[in-house]
Formats: C-alpha cells, structure tokens, sequence
C-alpha cells in the first residue's frame, strides 16, 4: 500500500501541472494549434517543423495522454492489491471516469473548433463543463492518494457537517465555472487599461463573454466568505491537528486568492497570474476535498505505511 499512495500523491501532482498547462494552452490561444485534427495534429502524430502553437497544443495533448496512462495504470494497482477497499475502490473508479470524460471535452473543444478566436455560448458552456469535470477529477485523485494513505471509519460523523460541506462544494463548483468563464474573456478580449475594462464590463451592448466575468469577483467573496466561516466552525470543534493546520492552510490560501484577484484585475490578467490563481485554486480546492473527508468519515484514522496508528501527533486521540 506505501508504493500505492506514493504513487497516488505523484499522480495527484502531474494532475496539477496538466491542469496549469491546459489553462497555459486557452490564454496563449494555441488551442488550435493542432488544427481540427485530434488525435492527430495537424494529421499527423508528430508534427514536422511546427510553429510555437502547434508546439504547445502538441504538448499539451501529450501530457494529458500520459495523465490517462497513470490513472489505468494506478487502476490495476489499487484492483490487484486492494480492490477489497470500498472507499479506495470508489475513488480510482471516479478517477478513470472523469478523465476519459476530460478527454472527450478537449476533443469535442478541437473537434467542434471552440478554441482560438472562437467566443460562442458554446465554448463557455464547454469551458465552464471542462472547469467542473477537472474539479471533480482532482477529487477523485485526492481521495485515491488519501484513502490509499490513511484508514478511516466508514461511519459518517455529522450529518450538518456533511450538508455544509456540500454547500461549499457547489460553491466552489459555481466559482470555478465563473473563473473559467471570466479567464475566457480576458484571453478573447483584453483590455488595454483598467478603466476601459470596467466600462465595458457594464456595457450592456459588450459581448455576453465581458459582461459575464464581473460576476466572478462577486462569486468569489461570497464562496470564499462561506467557507472561511464553514471551516472556523469545524475548527472550533474538532480536537484534530491535521484538520486544523489543513483548515487553516485553506483559509490563507482564500485570503491570498482574494488578494491575488485584484492584482489581475489592476494589471489586466497577464498569464503568468492567470496561471499562479488557477494554481491556487486547485490547491483550494483540494484542501477542502480533504476536509469533506474528515466531514465524512471523522478524524480518528491511522497511518497505513505506518506499522502503528496515529496517535496524538495527528488524531488527537487514538486511532
């Protein structure tokens, strides 16, 4: 099980990368780098003497190739030694389905030709379901490295903590199909000063895809608010260190996402912190996915590379 979960943990982080690279990919619009052409590029599996887009398209493909590769490999891993585990089980089982679902999105993305220039309804019903399928797959990934790392009762604690939870979880699934939506609209039409961003974010006669992104700040006080106040709550009564330095770490990490959203907005959306705010936010989002996990299934777990449960160091109680 300890080469499970190490493995498990280093998916979890690829994830992450595919993820970053994939927003890197819609902001320098070399989405249709490849063409209409997929899996192929351009028609061809390697392409010759490629420009920079069909460079970074081609990558990107690549990666994400590799991503599917792990994820059936950790699939045979978890079924050979330890498909008896439900929670495990149930989470690798998530993560295959939700990566051959990220998959079809980024074909039908190339397929249909929402990528470029291409600012329809469709592509921001595209991106925004993308947004959402990526944050389901980092859940399941996160609960295969999690579940293959610790043990659990299988006993839910606390039916109000798990309804609260929940209500976080859509937020963060409504703020990230914002985020998705307002990205889209600063890559397709930039601003050339903060003021000409603004006015036209309230022109009323401006493309549905300006007058959308000004709803993210909103979305992201009101979510990041609610779940500062969820996770103070859980914090002030559970006795468990991880959960609070976990807790806690979420909390910073709102707080510095509020702080690094209006440096975008002020410098009008360069990549590079277009890419840092996606990057956190994953991060976000995957502290409060083991958080829900703690709602779900309590504190007290033990250590499965460890020859001996946890005691005080992370329950606070024995295991």
């Amino acid at each position: 099980m300890k080469r499970i979960s190490f493995f498990a943990w280093g998916v979890l982080v690829y994830n992450i990368f595919v993820i970053v690279f994939g927003a890197f990919v819609r902001a320098t619009g070399a989405g249709a780098g490849c063409g209409s052409h997929w899996p192929l590029c351009n028609g061809v599996v390697i392409p010759r003497s490629p420009q920079i887009e069909t460079l970074i398209e081609w990558t990107h493909r690549l990666t994400s190739g590799v991503t599917v590769l792990l994820i059936f490999v950790m699939l045979l891993w978890v079924w050979r030694v330890a498909w008896g585990e439900k929670k495990l089980r149930y989470a690798v089982l998530g993560s295959v389905f939700f990566i051959l679902v990220e998959s079809l999105i980024g074909a039908g993305l190339v397929l249909f030709g929402l990528v470029g220039e291409n600012a329809s309804m469709a592509r921001a019903i595209s991106m925004m379901a993308h947004l959402v399928n990526t944050f389901m797959l980092l859940a399941s990934l996160t609960g295969v490295a999690w579940f293959a790392t610790f043990t659990f009762s299988s006993e839910i604690r606390n039916a109000k903590r798990v309804s609260g939870w929940l209500l976080g979880a859509l937020g963060m699934l409504i703020l990230g199909a914002s985020g998705a939506i307002a990205a889209l609209g600063d890559t397709l039409f930039p601003s050339s000063s903060l003021l000409e961003g603004l006015r036209a974010d309230f022109d009323p006669l401006a493309h549905f895809l300006i007058r959308l992104r000004v709803f993210h700040p909103a979305i992201a006080v009101a979510v990041g608010g609610y779940l500062i106040f969820f996770i103070r709550y859980l914090v002030s009564r559970e006795m468990s260190p991880w959960l609070r330095k976990i807790g806690y770490g979420v909390i910073t990490l709102i707080i510095t996402q509020w702080v690094l959203g209006i440096i975008n907005v002020i410098t009008l959306a360069p990549v590079g912190i277009q890419l840092f705010h996606l990057l956190l936010t994953t991060l976000v989002w995957i502290g409060y996915v083991i958080i829900g996990i703690f709602c779900w299934r309590g504190s007290h777990f033990s250590l499965r590379i460890s020859e001996h449960p946890i005691h005080d160091g992370v329950n606070g109680t024995p295991a």
